[in-house]
């Protein structure tokens, strides 16, 4: 007697949902591609965009780009005129691009939006594989689609999307592995390039994975003697890589190292605030997760609960933010854990209310497409909802003030004349999309060892620049530096006010953007302001 056939879903219910996958994969698309090369690079991007240059000419992270020099914050992660303190994976991918697309911001972008994309890709497959059903699939859906920040920090050319990505591939092997030393090399090798993106977000992440070890699975019955297959390859790779590009080698390591407990703790509670403010996470949601993991005694929602608490811990611990004059965290650093708090929201919302799909919906609706869960009413922008004022900046762009600054010295600027900016922040997207001028006064007099020899214009106060660029307010202390300098015939003349406001607000974080051009400020003050040097007529000899 023949045994029935195994029940399927019917085919009409499985082509409705790949249509519901493909469609949300295009919409995600939309999201992190519309308008993607709208806006000039800013400052973090430029220096990945810099440096890729420098991969592009050299084959490594060279700071020394012809005439100009990429000195952030007077060479502070440069050693023998090579970027030696960033992982290099985002400067070798923005290399790549540019060497297939071209200079433009558009190409430098778009390896790390398409990383985000795959990252979105990679979890609507692995809730495929594990048989998700619809309305689990819906409500992780909503959550992504809400979740703003994930997506602006995807279009950033920085190692946002890759940290993403690898660190969700990371978790998924883990959680597939069934004793295959092939996963375990897959897994060692998506480890290496997790710590060629980012070193502290390899390090919190492995963090997670042996708590959990040590709490959850260890007591599998696997051939855990295999994890040389993951220990070795892990090992070499990421000490070759520690090698080369190691920031407690430059002074950036000494500019990290400077927090106390005190500072820490701080941060740590800093981390969570603005987590929140930048709807990173649901706070509302997450506060009830917990309520929910401990009366439901659900494994997977304490599992997860306890995962995201050791990766911020660890983010805290390890993170080279300093306090002084700081008053937000740098949440950057924990884009990664994004992936984690929407599966933490979306199992809440399931198992409190997986029986009643509708308020399930609502729920999510509300949780994911406005800020009234994480306390909006409460917060400096008030009730609204970021996925809205996002596509309304998709549709009516706002200005940056990088575009018409870059435009003016493309314009009017001889190559090799050269320029000093303030603040000295803004002076690398200028370099990237006006490159034919010199930046100068980067670095500090007397220079250091390494370098010396370097032209007389890259050091502060030892050759007068041709131009000065003022952005905002700095320009009253631009005027008063210029009336100070006593230097017979040395004279600067104000020849050019650009009508824009002077701040880049189109940056990541929710609490220092603007959706909308800032039209309502004073020209005198807030604006972009050009001086030149004014040539003195030479006199006869008496």
């Amino acid at each position: 007697m023949r045994k029935p056939a195994p029940v399927r879903a019917p085919k009409r219910r499985r082509n409705l949902e790949d249509a519901a996958r493909v469609g949300f994969l295009a919409l995600m698309g939309l999201l992190l591609f519309a308008r993607l090369g709208h806006y000039a690079i800013w400052d973090d991007e430029a220096m990945i965009a810099l440096v890729g240059e420098g991969v592009l000419k050299t084959g490594d992270t060279s700071v020394v780009l012809d005439h100009n020099l990429v000195a952030y914050r007077g060479g502070l992660l440069v050693r023998e005129l090579h970027d030696r303190s960033t992982p290099p994976l985002s400067a070798y991918l923005a290399a790549a691009s540019m060497g297939m697309f071209g200079k433009n911001a558009l190409a430098v972008r778009l390896p790390f939006a398409l990383f985000g994309l795959a990252a979105v890709a990679m979890g609507a497959w692995w809730l495929r594989r594990i048989k998700a059903g619809p309305l689990t699939q819906a409500v992780a859906a909503l959550a992504v689609l809400g979740n703003v920040s994930f997506v602006l920090y995807s279009r950033q050319s920085r190692y946002h999307a890759p940290t993403v990505f690898l660190s969700m591939a990371v978790v998924f092997a883990y959680f597939a592995w069934r004793g295959e030393k092939r996963t375990l090399l897959a897994m060692a090798l998506l480890s290496v390039s997790l710590f060629a993106a980012n070193y502290m977000v390899c390090a919190a992440l492995y963090g997670c994975l042996a708590i959990d070890y040590v709490l959850w699975r260890r007591h599998e019955r696997r051939r855990w003697q295999d994890g040389w297959w993951l220990v070795v390859p892990l090992a070499l790779g990421c000490g070759l890589i520690a090698s080369i590009w190691n920031p407690l080698r430059t002074q950036f390591g000494g500019y990290a190292a400077t927090s106390t407990l005190g500072d820490r703790l701080q941060l740590f509670y800093w981390n969570w605030r603005d987590m929140n403010r930048c709807e990173f996470l649901v706070g509302g949601l997450l506060l009830l997760a917990i309520f929910v993991a401990w009366t439901r005694k659900d494994q997977w929602l304490f599992r997860a609960l306890v995962a995201l608490g050791v990766f911020v811990a660890a983010i805290t611990c390890v993170s080279p933010q300093t306090m002084a004059g700081a008053s937000v965290a740098d949440v950057r650093y924990l884009v990664p854990a994004i992936p984690l708090c929407i599966a933490i929201e979306v199992r809440t919302i399931l198992l409190l209310c997986g029986h009643q799909p509708p308020l399930a919906l609502v729920l999510a609706v509300v949780a994911f497409g406005t800020n009234l869960i994480h306390g909006g009413p409460l917060l400096a922008s008030g009730l609204s909802s970021t996925l809205l004022r996002y596509s309304g900046e998709l549709v009516s762009p706002p200005t940056d003030p990088y575009t018409p600054a870059a435009k003016w010295i493309n314009d009017h600027v001889r190559p090799g004349e050269s320029i000093w900016v303030s603040p000295d922040y803004m002076t690398y997207p200028l370099m990237f999309h006006a490159p034919k001028a010199v930046y100068a006064w980067q670095l500090a007099w007397p220079p250091p060892q390494q370098f010396r020899g370097l032209p007389m214009i890259h050091f502060q106060g030892q050759e007068p620049p041709d131009y000065l660029i003022a952005f905002g307010p700095v320009v009253g202390q631009v005027v008063q530096s210029i009336n100070g300098w006593k230097k017979p015939g040395l004279k600067y003349e104000h020849v050019e006010t650009i009508d824009t406001y002077w701040k880049d607000l189109y940056r990541p974080e929710l609490f220092w953007r603007s959706f909308k051009s800032v039209t309502n400020y004073q020209k005198n003050a807030e604006a972009i302001y050009i001086f030149k040097r004014k040539v003195e007529p030479s006199r006869p000899p008496p």
